[in-house]
């Protein structure tokens, strides 16, 4: 049985090997052939928000391992939080790759709006792909921004990615412009990208009048 549930820092370490494993071309790219560094960065980068109670790291448990993620942004992070990041970075990868795995993040990044919930990080262990999990997780991310009153969803998707399009398909994300860009394609193979998004239509309550004779304030009742 698979649980979806908020990250809990007990996960980190779990959450870091799965999208390591996920995404390892890109951490390739990114930190070298050194996937105990990607690791490394992973927990420290979740660490600190998740220790004061950020609930959009969701996780996908199944008896007690980690097989699945998804991230909703934005992530705040405190000053003392970013220089631990940092140092951390820097200890990993030294100042000079760090520099370019910050402009690449940069290149792949995205600023959400107040009203969006952006969906990032969505990974599932390549020996449990095909179950559902990501679907699943999906599932739980609408309902995380339901509750924290965001207006749509978004995302950003390789065009190339034709599982991963599928799946948010279904799930109810179109396409809202297609970008392409030179530098991707160069240092991660990736041409072209769709903006994908969904948006939450806001819970209707709606009334009927109340006939009954014993009735006397004509007050409406909600049916929910």
């Amino acid at each position: 049985m698979i649980d979806i549930h908020s990250a809990r820092t007990v996960d980190l370490p779990g959450v870091a090997a799965v999208m390591q494993e996920a995404f390892s071309d890109k951490m390739r790219v990114l930190v070298g052939r050194h996937p105990e560094k990607a690791r490394a960065l992973l927990e420290a980068a979740y660490a600190g928000p998740v220790s004061r109670g950020y609930d959009g790291l969701l996780v996908a448990e199944r008896d007690g391992r980690v097989v699945g993620t998804l991230t909703l942004e934005p992530i705040y992070y405190t000053p003392q939080e970013n220089r631990v990041l940092e140092n951390t970075a820097i200890r990993e990868l030294g100042l000079l790759r760090l520099l370019r795995a910050s402009f690449l993040l940069w290149l792949i990044g995205h600023r959400p709006g107040e009203d969006e919930a952006y969906v990032s990080d969505v990974c599932v262990a390549p020996d449990c792909q095909g179950e559902g999990i990501g679907q699943l997780l999906l599932d739980y991310a609408e309902a995380w921004a339901r509750d924290n009153d965001r207006s749509r969803m978004t995302l950003w998707v390789a065009a190339t990615n034709d599982s991963a399009i599928h799946v948010y398909e279904k799930t109810g994300f179109e396409i809202v412009r297609t970008r392409s860009n030179l530098l991707t394609r160069l240092f991660f193979g990736i041409p072209r990208w769709h903006f994908k998004e969904k948006h939450l239509a806001a819970s209707v309550v709606t009334y009927e009048y109340n006939d009954d004779a014993d009735d006397r304030d004509g007050s409406p009742e909600p049916i929910l």
